[in-house]
């Protein structure tokens, strides 16, 4: 599908469809020849109104609704909602006027909007399909605008197009089957991505894990025929400041070893690893938007699966700052590679550590699929990321990390144990990630377990399957780092 833009004081091309953006108390009725009450421009209300017999095009009215209460989620949304009329009526070619959500929004902010909103609910992942729909989706779409900048419009657009790639990678990669998506398989798609992106890429092996004491990675990977594999990705910016460090969980896949997981809805372990997808998605985002900030993806990838050698309840491992871990579930295995990602992060020195994890189902629990688990050491950082949340649609909702927390993993034979004694699974997961991430006061924590994939039915800015959760929300992270 291909999106342009135009902004000037026309546009004279014929389209099939026509979309229109419109806020509650903006929209007069009658100036579309409607009756009142059929359309009211409220929050994702939505209303055709066909050409008439003298010609004119079909006219599609999208409800942003009252201004006060409206998100640049909504525009993105009414986009999607926008271009699925657009499919229904099997259209090719279409026009969306954008002007009407300049009211509250810049032009910048509606047009990245618009453009993620049409590019992320048209994606598909039809790799592995021996007899591919034919195409029948619309081919072209003009982003209209009287009222934008074309300098700063343009700008906007191609940032948002480069974030979109970056979905679409982190989806495509996490969307791949376990059989095909082993840790060596992914460390490989990394360095591939990197070499493409003006990214550096270190992959470390079994034997540089082993040498440097990763018994957390070491632990997990061990019952499985695939062997583990650690990344790092940094971009190439000079830069005075520390680092930010991101780091995701990669478990390809997660057959709960020894404790192993019901065997309903197992498959949906393959995306298990889409904390590392994220990162790795957004740091192609951040090499390409040539972002000023020095940024650094670490992502370790491992494959949980029990057998004749895989870690047993009980057994006492050591991860690479020292610390011991009694392992009482081997189903809570993303914190153990974690906690020695966590700790190799030290070595960079990071001014802001953020992990992302598909970590615990009491999290998916908590919050279904409408908010991401945050927990963090430091309020800026916790703001940052409530801030990029709220702007990206990827939205966080902080949980609590006081110390009493501590004492329901409280280890009898070790220093720590790797699942709570009983209750507050998403918070005390946090906690024991924190014992890791002690060398900075500027650490946070987010449990994507709800978020990181559909499976229940299309959602309306994402098929089933992958989301890509995580890259927007880093990436505008990141961004708001830019000359600090």
């Amino acid at each position: 599908m291909n999106i342009h833009l135009n902004v000037s004081k026309n546009s004279f091309k014929k389209t099939e469809l026509v979309g229109l953006f419109f806020f509650d108390g903006s929209f007069t009725a009658s100036a579309h020849g409607l009756d009142k009450n059929k359309f009211n421009a409220k929050c994702g209300e939505a209303f055709l109104v066909p050409a008439s017999s003298k010609g004119g095009e079909t006219t599609f009215l999208l409800g942003l609704g009252k201004q006060e209460k409206s998100t640049l989620q909504g525009v993105r949304r009414s986009a999607a909602r926008f271009l699925a009329q657009a499919k229904t009526m099997k259209a090719k070619t279409v026009r969306l006027n954008i002007d009407g959500a300049l009211e509250k929004y810049s032009a910048e902010e509606v047009i990245g909007a618009v453009v993620e909103g049409l590019r992320l609910s048209n994606y598909q992942f039809t790799k592995y399909k021996s007899k591919p729909a034919p195409a029948t989706g619309v081919e072209s779409v003009e982003i209209f605008s009287k009222k934008a900048d074309a300098k700063s419009a343009a700008i906007a657009f191609k940032e948002a197009e480069i974030i979109a790639q970056g979905v679409y990678f982190t989806r495509d990669i996490a969307n791949e089957p376990p059989n095909v998506m082993t840790p060596a398989y992914l460390a490989n798609a990394a360095k591939s991505m990197a070499a493409k992106n003006n990214l550096t890429c270190k992959v470390l092996g079994l034997a540089e894990i082993k040498r440097l004491g990763m018994g957390g990675v070491l632990g997990v990977s061990v019952g499985s025929a695939n062997e583990p594999r650690f990344v790092i990705l940094e971009n190439k910016v000079k830069s005075s400041q520390k680092p930010i460090v991101l780091v995701g969980k990669g478990v390809t896949f997660d057959t709960g070893g020894i404790s192993i997981k019901p065997s309903n809805d197992m498959d949906k372990m393959k995306f298990d690893m889409c904390g590392a997808a994220a990162v790795m998605g957004a740091m192609k985002v951040i090499a390409n938007l040539k972002l000023p900030v020095k940024v650094i993806g670490i992502t370790p990838l491992v494959e949980n699966m029990p057998g004749g050698k895989a870690q047993r309840p009980g057994d006492i491992i050591r991860c690479l700052n020292g610390k011991t871990v009694e392992v009482l579930n081997t189903d809570a295995e993303g914190r153990l590679i974690l906690a020695d990602a966590l700790a190799y992060a030290k070595r960079f020195n990071p001014r802001v550590l953020v992990d992302i994890a598909t970590l615990t189902g009491a999290c998916s629990a908590t919050f279904s699929n409408l908010a991401i688990g945050l927990m963090s050491t430091d309020e800026e950082l916790t703001k940052r990321i409530e801030d990029a949340g709220n702007k990206t649609g990827e939205r966080c909702w902080e949980l609590p990390l006081w110390d009493e927390y501590f004492d329901l993993i409280k280890a009898t034979y070790a220093d720590i144990q790797n699942i709570s004694k009983k209750y507050a699974g998403t918070i005390t997961a946090g906690m024991f990630l924190k014992e890791f991430a002690d060398h900075t006061k500027t650490w946070a924590h987010l449990d994507i377990a709800g978020t990181a994939w559909n499976e229940s039915g299309p959602q309306p800015l994402s098929p089933i399957g992958a989301t890509g959760v995580g890259v927007r929300l880093f990436v505008e992270l990141v961004k708001s780092y830019k000359g600090k």
